[in-house]
């Protein structure tokens, strides 16, 4: 070969060692994508409160002049669900909001210069 005809070796593909730096706007995509997702929670706990009304506007009617044990036992499992499924949703609501929001402070204090003197 000659001089000018040596071939230059190309760039290989992505690295497999471990980078020392986080990705930035992939860590911002997924905070803003758990803010965003934490509604879905709360949309479901809320409409377990609008199931759980009707259930009881229709079933306490009917229980009026029953013994306690009988309204008891039929307004346990209608009452119960509900009230599961609201308090795992708004705990899942808080629970997603609090990631978000410490990834989104993480972030900020990663992206802030230290301003102190080290020796």
């Amino acid at each position: 070969m000659t001089e000018g005809s040596e071939k230059t070796a190309a760039p290989q593909g992505p690295t497999t060692e471990a980078d020392t730096y986080h990705d930035h706007d992939g860590a911002l995509k997924v905070a803003l994508r758990l803010e965003t997702a934490s509604w879905v929670p709360l949309v479901i706990a809320v409409l377990s409160l609008a199931l759980l009304v009707a259930e009881l506007y229709t079933y306490i009617p009917q229980l009026k002049g029953a013994p306690f044990m009988d309204v008891f036992l039929n307004l346990g499992i209608p009452v119960l669900i509900p009230l599961a499924a609201m308090a795992v949703g708004l705990s899942l609501f808080f629970i997603l909001r609090a990631v978000s929001h410490a990834l989104l402070l993480l972030l900020d204090i990663y992206d802030r210069p230290c301003k102190c003197d080290h020796a």
